[in-house]
C-alpha cells in the first residue's frame, strides 16, 4: 500500500514537472522566435537597401534616356522646320526677283536677253563679282550689261563656255567704263561710272557732257555709248554732287536701283556691236 502511494506521487511529480518544463519551453521558444523575427528581418532590411538604390536608379536613368531621346528627336523636328523655312524663304525671294526681271524685260530697249541662275559667289569677294551659269556656249558677249531686282547691278567679265564672271558695280576696283545718263527735267546729262564709294555706299559719275544743273533725286539710266550699248536701264537716283577744287569737273553720288547682295537670278542685257 504505501508502495502504491509513493508511485502514485512519483506519477504526480513527474506529470506536474513536465507540464512546468513545457510551459517553460514554450514561453522561452516564443520570445526566441520573436527575437529571431526581429534579426531576420533586420538582416532583410540591410539586404533590401542596395537592391532599392539600384532600382531607384536605374528608374532615374531610364527617364534621362527618354528625356535625352525626346530631346534629340525635337531637335530634329526643330532643325527640318527651319531648313523647310530657309528653303520657302529662298524660293519666294528667287520668285519675286524673276517677277522683278520679267516686268522689266517688256521695258528694256535691247535685243538681246539671256537669263541666267547665280551659281558661285564667294565672302571675300561678295560685293566685287559673282558667276552665273551662262557663257559663249549660251550666247554671252562682252558687251552685255547685268541686271536683277528692277536695275542695273553689273557688267559682264570673264567669259567661260558655260559661265561668266559678273563685275559688281559695288566693286570699288571695277574699271569698266559704263556711261549713263542723268535725266533733270527735260534735260538729259551724260556721264560715266568711275567706281564706287564703299564708305558712303554710293556710285560715283563723272566726266558729265554738261555743265547743266543736277539735283538730288533726279534719275540715271545707262546711257547706251562706248561699248556697253544697252540703253534707259534704271541705275539709281542722285544722292549728290560735288564740285572738284577748280570746280571745273562734278562728281555725282548715286544711290543705286537695285541691291545685288541677295541676288540669285539675272538678266544679262545687250544689242549687237
Amino acid at each position: 500500500m504505501n508502495r502504491f502511494k509513493k508511485s502514485k506521487y512519483i506519477i504526480v511529480l513527474f506529470v506536474v514537472v513536465l507540464v512546468v518544463s513545457v510551459f517553460l519551453v514554450t514561453t522561452q521558444s516564443s520570445s526566441v522566435v520573436t527575437k529571431a523575427g526581429d534579426g531576420i528581418s533586420l538582416v532583410d532590411r540591410i539586404v533590401q537597401k542596395p537592391f532599392q538604390w539600384l532600382s531607384s536608379v536605374k528608374s532615374d536613368l531610364g527617364r534621362l534616356t527618354r528625356t535625352y531621346n525626346e530631346n534629340e528627336t525635337l531637335k530634329k523636328e526643330l532643325y527640318q522646320m527651319k531648313k523647310e523655312t530657309n528653303e520657302a524663304d529662298s524660293l519666294k525671294e528667287q520668285n519675286e526677283q524673276l517677277r522683278q526681271l520679267l516686268d522689266m524685260k517688256s521695258k528694256l530697249n535691247a535685243t538681246k536677253l539671256i537669263a541666267s541662275d547665280v551659281i558661285m559667289r564667294t565672302p571675300a569677294t561678295w560685293k566685287q563679282e559673282l558667276t552665273i551659269d551662262a557663257g559663249s556656249q549660251q550666247g554671252v558677249t562682252s558687251n552685255m550689261l547685268v541686271i536683277a531686282g528692277g536695275g542695273l547691278i553689273g557688267s559682264v567679265g570673264k567669259i567661260e563656255d558655260n559661265s561668266t564672271v559678273v563685275n559688281l558695280l559695288t566693286n570699288a576696283e571695277n574699271t569698266e567704263k559704263i556711261s549713263v545718263k542723268i535725266q533733270h527735267g527735260s534735260t538729259s546729262i551724260y556721264g560715266i561710272i568711275i567706281g564706287y564709294d564703299k564708305e558712303k555706299d554710293l556710285l560715283k559719275i563723272s566726266q558729265l557732257n554738261s555743265s547743266s544743273d543736277i539735283s538730288q533725286g533726279d534719275k540715271v539710266v545707262t546711257g547706251g555709248l562706248g561699248n556697253f550699248n544697252a540703253t534707259d536701264i534704271p541705275v539709281g537716283e542722285v544722292e549728290s554732287v560735288t564740285h572738284s577744287n577748280d570746280y571745273l569737273t562734278r562728281e555725282v553720288l548715286v544711290k543705286l536701283q537695285s541691291d545685288s547682295m541677295n541676288t540669285k537670278v539675272v538678266e544679262l542685257v545687250g544689242n549687237p556691236s
